[in-house]
Formats: C-alpha cells, structure tokens, sequence
C-alpha cells in the first residue's frame, strides 16, 4: 500500500511539473514576438466568456457568463446575461453602466482608476497588445501542452493588479482565459481575483462604433 501512495505521489508530481514549463529565453522571445505579430492584425474581437469573481472570505465563487466585444482604441463591451442582465461599456476614458433599467456614466480617472486598469488590461490581453504593458509590467512565459501561459507582474505594488495570467492557444495565440489576481487589501490575508474563460471568439469582426457610444 505504501509504495502505491508513494507511486501516485510521483506520477501526481510529475503531472504538475509538465503542466506548466517556464519557456527558455530563446523560445519565450520568439513567442513574444507572434504574439506582437498577432496583436498588429486585429481591430476588433468579438467573445463569449465566463467570468468567475473570487472574493477572500466568501463561501462560494460569484459566477457569470455573457458575451464580450472589443474594438481599437480602447473600447469593450462586457454584456452579462446570468445571472442577471447587465452592461458595462468602456469608451476611452469613460464608463457606462446599464442594470435594471438604469444608466450610470462616469470618468475612469479618479474613483474609476481601477476600471481603467482593468480595461487596459482586457484590451491589451485580448489582442496580445503586450507592448502597451511593457512600461510597468514583466512578462514571464510558459508551455502548458497545448496552450502557452504568460504571467504578468507589476513592476511596482501600486497597481491594482498583483498578477495577471493569460493563457492562449498555440496554434492561432487567441485568448481562452484570463485572471486577474488583486493586491491583498489591508487587514485581508487572502487575495481576489476576477478570471474569464472565453469561447467562441472571432477576431475582426465587422463591430460599429455605435455600439460603443457613451452618453
């Protein structure tokens, strides 16, 4: 019995080390570079997704699904159908906010400095837009069988994000999950963190900036 425990252990072991291989610098440089090559072909993506919000202390996950769409410069549009209906468009530096009947605007800068963090990153993500990042971000690659995983790190713990993951299929660089693990707040041990799984996405999509009108 105890060299069964110890096998499995083994195999469990080895499971987890190949599922996720730091690239060498060579291999991770090259994949940098699709993936710019990837980011400069697309204009708009258009997805559905699942979105699972971790929140440290909560019993259970918050989960949604919905469809999103994006467009150069800037512009996404986050529609969630379950569990309940609800919009958020992001447009340059402003917001809007539809849920039950009501509409809420306002400007990313001051209270919505995080939202414009998170829009940054969505966009930049999605499309592979990895140089908008490279100012205050690190990238770190991976080989996860059949998709490619990249970490992202802050240079400086004065950003919202303490790390982002995305991870991307090999044969075309497209998005199929994203996580973004939050700073710790003060007096919290855990971390939040927001990931979406994505599914059905197509890239340049024929997107009219109406859909994008904030007013």
């Amino acid at each position: 019995m105890k060299k069964i425990v110890t096998l499995l252990f083994v195999l469990g072991l080895g499971a987890s080390i190949w599922a996720q291989q730091p690239l060498p610098g060579n291999e991770a440089a090259q994949l940098e570079k699709a993936i710019e090559e990837q980011a400069a072909k697309i204009n708009a993506i258009t997805s559905n997704f699942k979105q699972v919000k971790h929140v440290n202390g909560m019993s259970k996950d918050l989960v949604s699904t919905g469809d999103m769409m994006y467009k150069k410069e800037n512009k996404v549009v986050l529609n969630y159908t379950t569990p309940i209906k609800y919009q958020m468009v992001m447009n340059g530096q402003k917001v809007k906010m539809v849920s039950g009947g009501r509409t809420k605007v306002y400007d990313t800068n001051g209270a919505g400095a995080s939202t414009s963090e998170m829009q940054k990153m969505i966009g930049s993500c999605m499309t592979g837009n990895l140089k908008a990042l490279k100012k205050d971000y690190k990238f770190s690659y991976y080989d996860k069988g059949q998709n490619y995983l990249v970490k992202i790190t802050p240079n400086a713990n004065k950003k919202l994000f303490k790390e982002i993951e995305m991870e991307m299929q090999k044969n075309d660089k497209m998005l199929v999950r994203l996580r973004l693990t939050e700073n710790a707040k003060a007096g919290k041990s855990g971390e939040d963190y927001t990931e979406y799984i994505f599914s059905k996405t197509q890239k340049n999509a024929n997107l009219p900036d109406s859909l994008f009108v904030i007013e």
